[in-house]
């Protein structure tokens, strides 16, 4: 037999243990109405009386003594488990794989490792290196970091910001092969770009443009294309988190700055809720966090 009401049962566990219909009430913080519906609907299902009710005091039958044990039992079981669960909130443990870009990884989360590591010791973090948009059910993926609008509805996304790009090039190549004073004169340069073709739109003070481009030097990874930039290959665009040292240190500087580049969207998303997954969940507030701060420390 199998009984659905486990309310019913947990009522009961509280009145045999504490002998009143009252006491279990105020236990359960329910009324003591409500505790004998409880009682009488499960002796009405069970087709066996549990207790005897007499005007000064209640005493179990031989069938509710042997009821009330397993019922305390189940209770236990149940206070253990949720006692288990808890501690994923509490004290979060197991492994937390991530995918994440090339450029993202090394500049942002492998410096951050250390503080989210101190943080939650118990989470032993598996990440996985990319520029290629991996299936996160596929590949055994908790969570990734995705750069540009997301296409997956089903994802729980939770937002990084956006950030800054930047047409630069080192000032000795700009010595060498001259200035561009518009957007189409970039045609004439050595252009460095993700893609062998390109199409580059910014805001001017005439508006809107988009240029189309070929790439001299294609490279799939940002921060190798930023290393090429920085040793005079030529004009590129990229993240102002992979400019930012160069234009600290004097080996890149911002073009055509009159001209205003989309910004990129950044997000971290993960299949369930945050409940579902709280490594997750806790691992994206972490990287927001992060995000905050290395926003507060970019210049233009």
């Amino acid at each position: 037999m199998i009984y659905r009401n486990l309310n019913h049962l947990a009522t009961f566990a509280a009145l045999a243990e504490t002998g009143s219909f009252a006491r279990a009430a105020r236990r359960l913080q329910l009324p003591t109405s409500t505790v004998s519906e409880h009682v009488a609907a499960l002796e009405k299902n069970l087709g066996l009386q549990l207790v005897i009710r007499t005007t000064r005091s209640n005493r179990l039958t031989e069938a509710g003594q042997i009821l009330a044990q397993g019922a305390a039992r189940m209770m236990v079981g149940v206070a253990e488990t949720l006692a288990g669960v808890e501690v994923l909130v509490d004290r979060p443990t197991g492994t937390l794989r991530l995918s994440l870009p090339f450029a993202f990884a090394a500049d942002i989360v492998g410096p951050a490792v250390a503080r989210f590591a101190a943080l939650y010791p118990g989470i032993r973090l598996d990440i996985v290196v990319s520029n290629e948009v991996e299936d996160l059910i596929a590949g055994g993926f908790d969570l990734a970091v995705r750069i540009g609008p997301l296409e997956d509805s089903s994802l729980t996304r939770r937002g990084l910001g956006t950030m800054p790009m930047d047409l630069v090039a080192n000032p000795a190549y700009l010595a060498a092969r001259g200035r561009p004073g518009r957007l189409t004169d970039l045609a004439g340069h050595c252009l460095v770009g993700i893609r062998p073709t390109l199409s580059l739109s910014a805001t001017g003070p005439g508006g809107p443009e988009t240029v189309p481009l070929d790439a001299q030097v294609a490279v799939n990874d940002p921060k190798t294309m930023v290393s090429i930039l920085r040793g005079r290959g030529g004009i590129g665009v990229v993240p102002r988190f992979l400019a930012q040292a160069g234009l600290d240190d004097g080996s890149l500087e911002i073009l055509l700055p009159e001209y205003r580049l989309p910004s990129a969207e950044m997000s971290v998303v993960y299949y369930g809720s945050g409940t579902a997954n709280p490594r997750a969940d806790l691992f994206a507030s972490f990287l927001q966090s992060e995000m905050r701060d290395r926003a507060t420390n970019l210049r233009r």
